[in-house]
């Protein structure tokens, strides 16, 4: 049973819930001519594309219990019949019971042998007052084009259409006329789409801007009204190309102060306020902190608002108002005119005037940070628009990710500032011990080498090499937390020079090894000359290492993603367990004893930092006892 009238708006919910219906079908909202009368025109040109409209129409009035009404001419009954029963529809028990039924020309339009709009409206009329006495509603449906052997006019068709109208308004009823494109003249098509105010065309709903009701269309004044509405049509899409525009600057404007790399954060912030004034025809903005939640509110930037004796200004707007309210809404919070509201009772108007306030949350993370607003002394004469408080949300979100980054960025640089001292400390602390300890095992050596028998210099030569593995992996730590404080600026970079000097620092371990390294044509990215020399020797001292005893064969390859280059360094060696390949990225991790391998387990754990410094990633591809391919990205250079 239906809870409501018939109307436009049930129509198109038909539409929506239907399969078959691919095209857009949005809700009325605002539109203009949604009040003119519950019938729709639907103009097709093949049996699927009427079909996908007309069965959930008839569908939804079925379920809806009202009186369903099928003028057919052009699809024999046996045709939408099976339409209907493959939409799931009961055809048989709806027929049985008279809920459907089906009608030709004759019945309804040819009434006479002739078209005549009273014969159509009489029809209508009789078919309404049956239904609604038994059923909640009426629903009809007709194939216009049986009208076509009458040959009417177009004058006499939207006559009878005007009349139809006349008799919608007062009754419980919806018309979907179905006029096919390939039947009517265009003379006919065009005068059907300027009389219905929604027209269902191509698998989609479209609300008629060119339409105009057939009472005025056939008056006498008919090129008045049509003029009318041609300059209105003009009017309606200039105004909107201006908006457009207007938006189209205002986002062009608004990338450029972001993207500007020369500009402070509070710089942007204030560009972005003032070009947000501007484009809202305000006066004043700002972006608040609010230190904890029940705190004031410190405004931080501030566009012609005022400030106090100690060059801050501190606001304390009450409980569901002003920031107050912005800050604890999920959406854009907005007053065109906050007079005859609770807000002109808050310290904000008394005292600074705020009449017009919009304003949206800002956040640092997961924690409320403040507010981001615009306003004005004088009242707004409209209310602020979706795409307004749209814009508004996207600038907070926008402040929101920037603060995030900056404390992000302050947090890691005084990890890393900690992370350095600690390293230094330690290294400095230990390395005192350290040599005393080296020192005197060498005295011991110097001096009673020849007093220790075989297991005595064997347990000497253990605490000699433990002295010396303890000092490399206290440089290794110190190098490891001096990648982010100690590194050079970045610049262009030529790998293939910095593949070359490692090669030769190598040359040795290459010759010993028979090892063949080629590389592909390497390309210039944005980094630390220093610091990736510091990635190829590591990458490239493993893939030499880990070689199971055969002459190494490394390869050397380089691929452009995007804005990026993937650098990629293949060998032959023992492989690495996929357990394993996470694992020794990690500082002094080792997966072999130093009986079978040496090394300080920190040489890709600085490779990852390094490489996370230059704002990339490194990975590694193995299979055991087939090689390993270790992967990384670095930023290209901008040839422009």
């Amino acid at each position: 049973m239906a809870d409501e009238s018939v109307t436009l708006e049930t129509g198109l919910e038909g539409l929506r819930s239907s399969s078959a219906f691919h095209g857009p079908a949005e809700p009325l909202d605002d539109h203009e001519h949604a009040h003119a009368n519950d019938h729709f025109a639907l103009i097709y040109e093949s049996q699927a594309e009427q079909f996908a409209a007309v069965i959930p129409f008839l569908r939804q009035g079925l379920e809806r219990n009202e009186r369903c009404l099928y003028i057919i001419h052009e699809n024999s009954k046996a045709e939408i019949k099976s339409a209907m029963r493959a939409d799931g529809i009961d055809v048989d028990a709806a027929l049985e019971s008279g809920q459907l039924s089906f009608h030709d020309g004759d019945e309804t339009y040819l009434r006479n042998g002739t078209f005549s709009a009273d014969g159509t409206v009489e029809f209508l009329d009789d078919a309404i007052d049956a239904a609604t006495t038994e059923y909640e509603a009426l629903r009809v449906t007709g194939e216009m084009s049986s009208v076509l052997q009458a040959d009417p006019d177009c004058e006499q068709l939207l006559e009878c259409e005007a009349k139809a109208n006349y008799l919608f308004d007062d009754a419980d009823v919806i018309v979907l006329c179905q006029y096919n494109r390939e039947r009517f003249p265009p003379a006919v098509i065009r005068d059907v789409i300027s009389t219905h105010p929604l027209l269902i065309h191509d698998n989609r709903i479209s609300y008629n801007v060119y339409y105009t009701p057939p009472a005025e269309f056939l008056g006498s004044e008919k090129s008045a009204h049509e003029i009318d509405r041609l300059l209105g049509t003009l009017r309606d899409q200039t105004d909107s190309k201006v908006k457009r525009q207007r938006r189209e600057r205002f986002l062009r404007r608004s990338y450029r102060i972001t993207s500007n790399s020369d500009l402070a954060f509070e710089t942007k912030v204030e560009r972005l306020l003032e070009l947000g004034c501007d484009w809202m025809g305000l006066e004043v903005a700002g972006l608040t902190r609010c230190p904890s939640w029940d705190d004031r509110f410190l405004n931080e930037v501030t566009i012609k608002y005022g400030e106090d004796e100690s060059g801050e200004l501190w606001t304390d707007p009450g409980e569901g108002c002003y920031c107050r309210q912005a800050i604890m809404a999920d959406k854009p919070v907005g007053m065109a005119d906050v007079r005859g509201t609770d807000w002109e009772d808050d310290e904000i108007y008394q005292e600074y005037g705020l009449t017009c306030y919009l304003g949206t949350k800002v956040m640092d993370g997961a924690t409320p940070y403040g507010t981001l607003w615009l306003g004005s002394r004088e009242p707004r004469d409209r209310e602020f628009s979706a795409i307004e408080r749209t814009f508004l949300e996207l600038m907070g979100k926008w402040v929101s990710y920037e603060i995030e980054r900056k404390h992000r960025k302050q947090a890691l640089e005084e990890s890393n500032e900690r992370l350095e001292q600690f390293a230094y400390a330690a290294s400095h602390d230990l390395q005192e011990p350290l040599r005393m300890v080296t020192s005197y095992l060498q005295l011991l050596e110097s001096r009673y080498g020849d007093a220790f028998d075989e297991d005595g210099e064997e347990f000497l030569e253990f605490a000699v090499d433990g002295a010396e593995r303890m000092r490399a992996m206290i440089d290794g730590l110190l190098a490891y937390s001096r990648v982010e404080t100690r590194g050079d600026p970045f610049e262009a970079v030529d790998l293939e020079t910095v593949l070359e000097d490692v090669l030769a620092d190598l040359q040795l371990q290459i010759d010993e090894t028979d090892a063949e390294i080629t590389a592909a044509d390497l390309p210039r990215v944005e980094g630390d000359r220093n610091q990736l020399r510091q990635v190829f020797q590591n990458l490239l001292e493993n893939a030499i290492t880990y070689s199971d005893g055969s002459p190494p064969r490394v390869r050397i390859d380089a691929n452009r993603r995007r804005m990026e280059w993937v650098i990629s360094i293949h060998d032959n060696g023992i492989g690495i367990e996929p357990d394993d390949q996470e694992r020794i990225f990690s500082v002094f991790d080792r997966l072999h004893s130093r009986d079978e391998y040496e090394g300080t387990g920190i040489g890709l754990a600085l490779c990852r930092r390094i490489v996370e410094r230059h704002d990339g990633e490194i990975w590694v591809d193995s299979t055991p006892g087939e090689g390993s391919t270790f992967s990384f990205t670095l930023p290209a250079v901008d040839e422009a």
